[in-house]
């Protein structure tokens, strides 16, 4: 750093979705390993660091912004500013250097394992070991950890950006992510979240197949009280054999299917399969061999061709499925995408409405579903003292991944301890949310 030898002090604000949050961790083990020290505040860093999201325009919007106003505290004092992942993929830094002139350093996903000596101003191969243990002594605090499968995507979703900034499917081998897993569980992760850009298809180019059940097969011989969480699953790759594998104890019968709309022929033309019959089917037999499974859904609105009747089709599957959860989110028109051309996209006053009127369907039936959750007992991962409502804490159950879903809402308590497993009988509720108390602290235990 300039003036400044031993200034070794960073700040990294991630922006996206977990898949990044690894990424985060992979960046941060190879600083931390150079020596270098995690600041939580900009303003006691000598460099700022933005990891990027580019999916939709809102996404590119954010991160521009938020580079925008790390540009400023660069302003304040003497400090680098450097912009790495998906924005830098999708745009690169030619073109985003001409846009922000004030960051010193760019950086795409794949120049991750060098990016220390990318800050030296070099390109070589950086060779300093992750330092994993100094990264997740910390992170591992709340008991759960992400663990990336793969990455890149071989599908080609008309409307999808990741292929072209992520690039195709590239499986981990399942050794390594069963060694990561173990080192995890060895430093008191309760639960491991595979993720990935399409979960469902991991192995396909390792192994000829996909090759999800022989991954979980393979982590569920690691010893250990703690629970699997698979997010991103295609519909098409929720098979017999994933639900046979989902069934152990220590997965969680959690069901993460983006099926991005119900109409058939919206569906061809965003390049998927599927629809209303067939994820009808879809439903019944997961709900037939994972009984009580939670199931959270991913919808598109206002796609090109989505007229009135295209949307009560799905108001309509929306309101039949009452799935636990729900993510929404309207198109976007993202250049390089196959869908960027066609004709017939809502404007953006009818996709607010429609939004609008989603939302209401599923947050009542999200309230009903909270509902019925009173008086029964879960087994839940306390997380630590809550931001939202202290002095309350918070707890997660199988049914509520992280940062997506909703939570459970515990009264403080001498005898909770973060990242721990405890029982609890729910209360009341606070919306969608829960409230429960530890069964120790029952009258009738």
């Amino acid at each position: 750093m300039k003036g400044k030898k031993d200034a070794r002090n960073f700040f990294l604000l991630t922006l996206g979705c977990p898949k990044n949050e690894v990424d985060s961790d992979l960046i941060t083990s190879r600083l931390l390993a150079g020596g270098w020290r995690r600041v939580e505040r900009p303003e006691d860093a000598d460099l700022l660091l933005v990891n990027t999201c580019s999916f939709i325009v809102p996404a590119v919007q954010e991160s521009l912004e938020a580079v925008l106003e790390l540009g400023e505290r660069k302003a304040e004092g003497e400090k680098r500013l450097a912009v790495v992942g998906c924005l830098v993929a999708r745009y690169g830094e030619r073109t985003l250097r001409s846009l922000l002139p004030e960051v010193d350093v760019f950086a795409a996903p794949s120049q991750y394992p060098a990016f220390p000596a990318i800050l030296q101003g070099g390109g070589a191969e950086d060779t300093a070991p992750a330092s994993r243990e100094r990264v997740f002594s910390s992170t591992l605090g709340r008991g759960y950890v992400y663990v990336k499968v793969a990455e890149g995507c071989d599908r080609r979703c008309a409307y999808c950006t990741i292929p072209g900034i992520r690039g195709p499917l590239r499986s981990r081998p399942w050794e390594e992510i069963k060694g990561e897993a173990r080192f995890f569980l060895s430093r008191g992760a309760k639960e491991l979240i595979l993720v990935a850009q399409d979960v469902t298809s991991y192995g396909r180019d390792l192994y000829g197949a996909a090759s999800l059940p022989m991954l979980l097969d393979k982590l569920l011989e690691l010893e250990g009280d703690y629970r699997l969480r698979i997010m991103y699953m295609h519909p098409e790759g929720v098979g017999d054999g994933l639900l046979a594998r989902m069934q152990d104890p220590r997965v969680h019968p959690y069901l993460d299917l983006p099926m991005q709309h119900v109409e058939e022929r919206i569906l061809r033309s965003m390049g998927r399969r599927g629809g209303t019959a067939s994820f009808r089917r879809l439903l019944e037999r997961i709900r037939d061999r994972l009984p009580g499974a939670a199931l959270r859904a991913t919808f598109m609105v206002g796609y090109p061709g989505e007229d009135e009747r295209a949307f009560a089709s799905l108001m309509d599957f929306v309101a039949e499925s009452r799935f636990d959860w729900l993510g929404l989110f309207g198109y976007s028109q993202e250049e390089g995408t196959a869908a960027y051309s066609l004709a017939g996209t809502c404007p953006p006053g009818v996709i607010e409405r429609r939004l609008g009127e989603i939302r209401g369907l599923q947050e009542e039936i999200m309230r009903e579903n909270a509902a019925r959750m009173v008086g029964g007992r879960l087994r839940v991962l306390v997380e630590g003292e809550s931001d939202e409502a202290p002095p309350y804490w918070e707890a997660r159950s199988y049914r509520e991944a992280p940062e997506v879903d909703g939570v459970i809402f515990l009264p403080a308590s001498r005898g909770l301890r973060a990242g721990s497993w405890c029982e609890v009988q729910v209360e009341s509720t606070e919306g969608i949310d829960l409230i429960a108390v530890p069964c120790a602290q029952q009258s009738d235990v």
